[in-house]
């Protein structure tokens, strides 16, 4: 097995755009570096569909047999050449080989366990990867960087960096075919500045990193028109340089004649999901829960990598007696090893899919609102972990988009639909994911905002996979308009007893908030209209929060809520004055015209209370003020009224039709 280490460190170790970009692209190398050094070692131009076992982001783990010779020496030899190419190649990516001697002819699940076991205790007698660059006795520090300089790369470099990014990684020319213009490049400028090597590579490999990005991005946009490719790559911003103007302030130095205009707030979104983690630590119970229905599964609803262990699982193939010898089909895979590849393949697939149709959706929604480009920089995407960068206005709906396609798709998904219910689900159906968001101001440090991030993530987790409940994507957020505290806890501590989220969102979620329905209008046209989702409602209770129809967005009904007096109203609530806070509220529900409206609205949201206690409905509804007045400041213009139209099979709730305030002005 061969994994990377401290891969967000890697990442953030630098405040720039552009290595953040190179330096997640350098980890995904880990499988093309396995397959080119072991075709080396094996005088073989294409590997067995046995050699490979699990093959996802930052994590190998591939088997040598008996007939290809010493298996212990092409361990020792696969880890050394492929850690020894880590060290030129992505100087600063810590890398971990270990092996270990199977217990059988066949990949087993006590075996993983095992492997896992021994990658542990021998990660913690490491020496860490900074270890490798000494700043005494006396080295200039980089730029920057707590790393010391280093020369700026030569041509043979830049050129063989060219060279592997064409040929083996296939990144698409935009340009001619001259070399100099050609990815990956560095400005002028950077190679000029006092950097560290591992900077250097990073910005270096930064544009062919974000062409795939991009090529992936597209193809499935238009999987059958490859030829609108390279004008789509470079219509979305495929320099880094360009597109980290719109993120950050450039060097004075640099040129930026040619960047986007600067975003007034960045979000960056990070999104994980729930009970995958469980499903991959526990393979072999995984497999017999799978097992009988990996000969049905059916063409899956996304672009598909090919399964290097073969596009069928193998058949049973029964023995007796004692541990078979390898056989004629020993090249072949056993079944288990082709399970655990598909895995891994289709969860890599639904993942890219999912940012590829959020990423749409926010094209749809820019051009709706006249505007040309949102930039979105997916800066992480391993296993199921996802973090993206994008304008601060168009982040939650990102979030929100990625988890519900997310969900659709494994709910389409032969294979992971059934691996669901080892992640708690009641029965076969969607997996459920977490996301946090953080919108910050524009040159934020990112690594603190991925931090607080994944702060709301892990919040968010809490609740979405609260015990002896079906579990639910969950959607958190914060808006940082004080930068005096950093720390991730302390600043989710401010929203005790003032606000309502994490928000339950998605497939599960009306069965959480208990208004989940069991016929739909299609089903059962008789049957009453099945009501919005959880989110919608939100949306609609913002709607109502900006003095507009919540049922069509698009239609002004009066006056926004007094936005002075919902400050006014959370001030108390955050100095535990409740009583006064109801108050406040009370008496805008007898003069402010807006404030019936939203009160219905707020009272088709959770928690619903079955107390006849005004008071404490009230203080229920009240806490929900904080959430709107966040949302209806970072949303785009068109946000509410297409998700809100196009939530489910109608445009409304029967609830929300009357639009007649309750003891206001009309």
């Amino acid at each position: 097995m061969l994994q990377t280490n401290s891969n967000q460190p890697f990442i953030f170790s630098s405040p720039r755009l552009r290595e953040q970009i190179g330096a997640s692209f350098e980890i995904t190398l880990l499988s093309h570096w396995v397959k080119e050094e072991a075709k080396e070692l094996l005088s073989l131009k294409k590997l067995p569909s046995s050699f490979w076992v699990s093959d996802s982001s930052g994590k190998v783990i591939v088997r040598f047999r008996d007939t290809d010779g010493n298996t212990e020496k092409l361990a020792k030899q696969l880890i050394r050449k492929v850690t020894l190419r880590a060290l030129t190649d992505a100087p600063g990516l810590d890398i971990t080989g270990v092996f270990i001697e199977a217990t059988s002819n066949t990949v087993c699940a006590d075996d993983l366990q095992e492997l896992d076991r021994v990658f542990l205790e021998y990660s913690l007698n490491r020496r860490p990867a900074a270890a490798r660059f000494p700043q005494f006795p006396f080295l200039e520090r980089g730029s920057e960087s707590a790393l010391p300089a280093s020369p700026k790369l030569s041509e043979d470099d830049c050129r063989e960096m060219r060279r592997y990014a064409r040929k083996t990684l296939n990144v698409p020319l935009l340009t001619d075919d001259d070399t100099n213009f050609s990815p990956p490049t560095q400005t002028d400028q950077d190679a000029q500045d006092s950097l560290s090597l591992p900077s250097r590579v990073k910005r270096a490999w930064s544009r062919s990193a974000r062409r795939l990005q991009l090529q992936e991005v597209v193809s499935r946009w238009s999987p059958d028109d490859p030829e609108t490719w390279p004008k789509e790559i470079e219509r979305l911003n495929e320099d880094p340089f360009q597109l980290e103007g719109a993120f950050q302030d450039l060097p004075q130095a640099a040129n930026s004649q040619d960047t986007l205009t600067s975003l007034s707030s960045v979000g960056v979104i990070h999104i994980d999901g729930n009970g995958v983690g469980a499903i991959m630590r526990d393979l072999g119970e995984a497999f017999k829960k799978t097992n009988n229905t990996l000969d049905k599964l059916t063409k899956p609803p996304y672009l598909r990598m090919l399964n290097p262990c073969g596009k069928m699982p193998p058949r049973f193939r029964s023995y007796s007696g004692k541990l078979p010898h390898f056989r004629s089909y020993s090249r072949k895979p056993p079944r288990f090893q082709w399970f655990i590849m598909e895995v891994n393949y289709r969860l890599d697939d639904i993942v890219k899919e999912a940012i590829a149709r959020s990423w749409a959706d926010i094209e749809y929604l820019a051009n709706d609102d006249d505007i040309d480009l949102v930039p979105v920089v997916p800066v992480l995407v391993g296993g199921d972990d996802v973090t993206v960068y994008t304008d601060g206005r168009y982040a939650i709906p990102f979030a929100e988009a990625y988890i519900r396609h997310y969900e659709d798709l494994t709910e389409k998904d032969g294979l992971l639909s059934v691996l669901a219910t080892l992640a708690g689900a009641p029965k076969k159906g969607p997996l459920t994911a977490s996301a946090g968001v953080a919108i910050v101001g524009r040159n934020f440090p990112f690594h603190i905002a991925y931090d607080l991030a994944e702060g709301l993530v892990s919040r968010g987790k809490k609740l979405g996979k609260k015990k002896e409940t079906v579990p639910c994507s969950t959607i958190d957020f914060h808006v940082l308009r004080d930068a005096t505290v950093l720390d991730p806890e302390d600043t989710l501590n401010e929203y005790k007893g003032r606000t309502q989220r994490p928000f339950l969102i998605g497939h599960y979620a009306p069965q959480r908030i208990g208004d989940a329905t069991t016929t739909s209008s299609k089903e059962t046209p008789a049957a009453a209209p099945q009501p919005l989702s959880p989110w919608a409602r939100i949306l609609q209770a913002v709607a109502a929060f900006d003095g507009k129809k919540p049922d069509d967005p698009t239609q002004i009904t009066g006056d926004p809520f007094p936005r002075a007096r919902a400050n006014r109203i959370v001030k108390l609530l955050a100095e535990d004055d409740a009583e006064k806070a109801a108050t406040e509220w009370n008496d805008a529900l007898q003069n402010a015209p807006s404030a019936g409206l939203l009160a219905k609205q707020l009272k088709l949201l959770p928690p619903h209370s079955s107390s006849s206690d005004e008071a404490g409905k009230s203080l229920e509804q009240i806490k929900w003020l904080l959430d709107l007045i966040d949302l209806s400041g970072n949303l785009p213009d068109g946000y509410l009224a297409s998700r809100i139209s196009g939530d489910a099979d109608v445009f409304g709730s029967a609830e929300a039709a009357d639009d007649s305030t309750e003891g206001g002005a009309q």
